[in-house]
């Protein structure tokens, strides 16, 4: 397989992890958040006033009642931990098998970034000449600077998830995040020195993990490195206090994430702190996110002097599966906006607080809890609340096909019609738009299309397609060389096919008419920019949309095109261009009875 192009030009990797580089505000292009939206319910643009409010009130109920299902008693740490393994099942192991011409990019006091893709098998039709959909993605290998967190006042912490465990102090916590700090940014050093890249751990002179872990890893005594020509990277996942030393005399070790694993595990054992063990991890592999602040954590305490000598703790063959699970961690979180995407497939309502928000998520899909929880403790479930419920969360197919999680409609199998022949749903031209163009980018909305088009209203090109029954079948993902070409990374995964579910509609007796007013702006809000990228995504492969089912009046379609919702926004209307007038023009004689002369000269 041959790549075409780059994905991404140099800037945009150098900006990949800056604060200005993220998504934008929906009010930052399409509307004036001050304004508001245009909103004409049932105009064939807009929803209708009830059917709004039914799906509104569908998700609010859904989200009720998931915070009122009582927990199972047996619900305990091996039940989350399971959940949040089988998250991970079929995610690809961090850069494994890494090709020496891999493509990855970097230099000094930037990002060091890989280039690769997923590929998409979208139909068995022998006649199709386009089965497979590349999808490039980004990771990120290195930072050119370490994370840092907040220090907040210490307190009593409860559970972190909603079982039966006893209070603690909030410094152990921040004890087992700086931990698996250190652990996780070994286990990167370990893999990029596989690869035969030079990557070091560092350690102040003379610790060593086996008699100073706790005060190596609480007092910042460890820098992770690695280095590309001239340039130096520090591990995505290294953290360091706002207080930090920055002065310090350290020498090179050999990285032994296992041997630093064991004695976190030894002391979350002895204190009853396995939750907040698997948490810890969560909170570390959330430092990659673009979307979530910088965590707030309490000033780490002293911790039992851990000695890697005496006789390990029996183990529950549970730790060993973690410990494995590490590497496929490392490729999710350095994936640009996997965890944020995965997050945000659950949060779709802000009427309940955190302990109810993990009840729920337990309920709804436990796989999730432990990233929810961490976000909680570090302080930056607001951030990410704001971006699920105020604006459109970010979609990436990438992480979605390695977690086996729907967020695009892309994912779903819609069942064709009896008039699949004379109309399609503008749900299957659009998936099919996407998966039969290479070029097509993924478009940023969830939700599909409304509504349904003649056949003739779709583009030749997509009409070809149709009988091809583009959608997901299996997937794999490839490594992207610096010649362009692609390389296969993993073996073909199938994509279990997820169909259409229905939604309970209400009767006008159980609710109340109108949502609340904060509700329903949200909500509105997120409606139209859903409805106004989907719009301009087609506009930009197939200039624009005609919205003529060959039933109603020509003029209002015209007029209809031009919805608020619909149009660019980023260029003016054709129909808004003033005509120039036809400026008549007088004849000149003379030259044309000289242009005749040369004509006359030329023939003799």
């Amino acid at each position: 397989m041959e790549g075409d192009q780059s994905i991404t030009d140099t800037n945009q990797m150098d900006n990949y992890m800056t604060p200005q580089y993220k998504y934008p505000s929906v009010y930052s292009d399409e509307s004036d958040s001050e304004i508001g939206v245009t909103w004409s319910p049932g105009d064939g643009i807009c929803p209708s006033t009830a059917d709004f409010h039914r799906c509104c009130q569908f998700k609010f109920d859904e989200w009720r009642h998931a915070t009122s299902m009582p927990l199972d008693d047996t619900i305990s740490f091996p039940f989350y931990l399971n959940a949040f393994l089988s998250l991970l099942r079929h995610v690809p192991p961090f850069l494994h098998c890494l090709p020496e011409d891999a493509n990855i990019s970097g230099r000094s006091r930037t990002f060091l970034i890989l280039r690769a893709s997923l590929q998409i098998q979208s139909t068995d039709d022998p006649a199709c000449d386009q089965p497979y959909k590349l999808i490039d993605y980004l990771q990120c290998l290195g930072s050119p600077k370490p994370a840092v967190y907040k220090l907040k006042a210490e307190t009593q912490l409860q559970p972190a998830l909603p079982i039966h465990t006893k209070p603690f102090r909030s410094g152990y916590f921040t004890n087992i995040v700086l931990a698996w700090s250190y652990i996780v940014s070994c286990r990167w050093a370990e893999i990029f020195q596989q690869a035969g890249w030079k990557s070091q751990i560092l350690h102040e002179n003379g610790m060593r993990i086996e008699d100073s872990f706790w005060h190596l890893v609480t007092q910042g005594c460890w820098i992770a490195l690695v280095k590309k020509e001239a340039a130096k990277f520090y591990s995505p996942w290294m953290l360091v206090s706002e207080e930090a030393k920055k002065d310090r005399n350290r020498v090179p070790v050999t990285p032994n994430s296992s041997l630093a694993f064991d004695v976190l595990v030894d002391f979350c054992i002895s204190e009853g702190l396995e939750i907040e063990l698997v948490t810890g991890l969560a909170s570390v592999l959330l430092l990659t996110s673009r979307n979530a602040h910088s965590p707030s954590f309490a000033p780490p305490v002293a911790a039992p002097t851990a000695s890697a000598t005496s006789a390990p703790r029996k183990k529950n063959v549970l730790f060993h599966d973690l410990y494995q699970s590490i590497d496929r961690c490392l490729t999710l979180s350095t994936t640009q906006d996997a965890l944020d995407s995965l997050m945000c497939t659950l949060s779709k309502a802000d009427i309940i607080d955190n302990l109810q928000l993990l009840r729920a998520i337990t309920y709804k899909n436990s796989s999730l809890c432990l990233l929810w929880a961490a976000a909680i403790r570090g302080g930056q479930e607001t951030s990410l609340l704001n971006m699920c419920l105020h604006g459109l969360p970010p979609i990436c197919l990438v992480a979605a096909c390695w977690t086996d999680t729907i967020q695009s409609f892309l994912q779903i199998r819609y069942c064709p019609s009896e008039k699949e022949d004379q109309s399609i749903s503008r749900a299957n031209e659009f998936q099919t738009s996407f998966y039969c163009r290479p070029d097509t980018s993924v478009p940023w909305s969830p939700a599909p299309p409304f509504g349904r088009t003649p056949v003739k209203n779709v583009s030749l090109e997509i009409r070809q397609h149709l009988e091809h029954m583009h959608r997901p079948i299996s997937w794999n993902t490839c490594w992207v060389l610096n010649s362009g070409r692609r390389t296969p990374a993993t073996e073909q995964s199938h994509i279990r096919q997820s169909p259409v579910q229905g939604m309970y509609h209400p009767s006008s007796t159980e609710h109340p008419n109108d949502a609340p007013y904060a509700g329903q702006n949200d909500a509105g809000e997120q409606s139209w920019a859903a409805t106004s990228r989907l719009f301009n995504w087609h506009r930009s492969y197939d200039d624009g949309i005609w919205l003529d089912d060959g039933t109603g009046d020509i003029e209002i379609i015209r007029q209809l095109q031009q919805h608020q919702w619909i149009i660019d926004p980023f260029g003016a209307s054709e129909l808004d261009d003033p005509v120039e007038e036809h400026k008549h023009r007088e004849l000149c004689v003379e030259s044309i009875l000289r242009w005749i002369d040369e004509v006359e000269h030329h023939r003799h």
